[in-house]
């Protein structure tokens, strides 16, 4: 119940400080790629400091208010798909996308859902992006009260400013991250 009394405050605050978010940066992409790396590996200096991540995803943090499918929909129209968080790395990409708007308590919509989850599977989410579980390929999760909340028909968003995921109703308003297509 606490966690979705926090999503609904995120929500609530989506609406009011969606107008205070520095509106220059409708699109906002981050690349922090495989080849990024390498090539930031190859140009390091003593006296620079390494590249933050080596996750192989790409991520564009959109700025637009929409619920959870619309969100689905809108990375899919753009040839991207809504953002999954399967690793640290990962992980770690995904705050520095977002990382201009840490100052804000914000939410974005990120690709995890149980809709659909039967009663006694509430518990587990999936990336639609997928079909893989959370936490299926090293437990990696990011629960923002330390476990998956077990209502019914939620959707995963990631909440500032603490970059932890909680989840809420599929049909309520948030930002989104969607994430450079790739074979699965």
């Amino acid at each position: 119940m606490m966690c979705c009394q926090v999503f609904v405050l995120g929500m609530l605050l989506v609406g009011s400080l969606a107008a205070s978010v520095p509106s220059s940066s409708k699109d906002e992409t981050i690349s922090q790629g495989s080849d990024a790396a390498e090539s930031d590996q190859r140009a390091f200096t003593v006296n620079q400091l390494p590249p933050l991540t080596y996750s192989s995803k790409k991520y564009k943090v959109y700025m637009d208010v929409v619920n959870f499918f619309q969100a689905w929909q809108m990375c899919i129209s753009k040839g991207e798909r809504l953002a999954s968080v399967e690793n640290e790395a990962d992980y770690k990409a995904m705050r520095e996308a977002i990382l201009p708007y840490s100052g804000y308590a914000v939410v974005f919509w990120i690709a995890g859902t149980n809709v659909g989850a039967k009663r006694a599977e509430q518990d587990k989410f999936y990336w639609i992006t997928n079909d893989r579980p959370v936490g299926y390929l090293n437990g990696f999760e990011k629960w923002l009260l330390g476990v998956a909340p077990s209502d019914p028909n939620q959707c995963v968003a990631l909440y500032l400013p603490s970059a932890m995921w909680i989840s809420g109703p599929c049909d309520s308003s948030g930002y989104y991250v969607c994430e450079e297509s790739q074979d699965v």
